[in-house]
């Protein structure tokens, strides 16, 4: 599995993962306008805006997405996802493992957070394995009930 800069080509393979306004939700929050358009994906996603990152499966294919940027000197990660193809088999741990080791190094922090739709099980016991733990929304943050933040401190 290789960690690449996403194509533009891969947004139609992207948007696919989310077919519902229950899916998006999991993926984004309240940041993905649903239904969405083409340009409206593009806007909520703020590409070109922010580090994208896709992995890619031995053979080539798109099977996960992501995305990270500064925040509160952090490397914040976003918009996580691995195709629904690939869930439950290990792949999103290894890509947003790789994820956070580039976003480190390239944010020169040691630290990461993130949000996280407090009823999606399975991505949150995929961040504790990675190490990160709930914490305190940040000081001048919108909060959302149904919304976690949680933190990793490379020891």
């Amino acid at each position: 599995m290789n960690i690449v800069e996403t194509e533009y080509y891969e947004i139609e393979i992207l948007k696919s993962w989310f077919p519902d306004k229950e899916s998006s939700y999991y993926w984004c929050g309240p940041g993905l306008r649903f239904p969405f358009s083409h340009e409206s994906f593009l806007e909520d996603i703020h590409w070109e805006k922010m580090s994208t990152y896709s992995l890619r499966n031995g053979e080539g294919q798109f099977i996960g997405f992501g995305q990270y940027y500064e925040k509160l000197q952090r490397c914040h990660l976003a918009r996580l996802v691995v195709s629904p193809s690939q869930r439950s088999m290990g792949v999103g741990h290894k890509f947003i493992s790789r994820l956070m080791s580039v976003g480190m190094k390239g944010l020169g922090t040691n630290e990461c957070s993130l949000f996280v739709v407090n009823y999606n099980e399975k991505a949150i016991n995929c961040y504790q394995s990675l190490g990160f733990q709930k914490q305190e929304y940040p000081t001048n943050h919108e909060y959302f009930d149904d919304i976690d933040f949680m933190v990793y401190k490379n020891a």
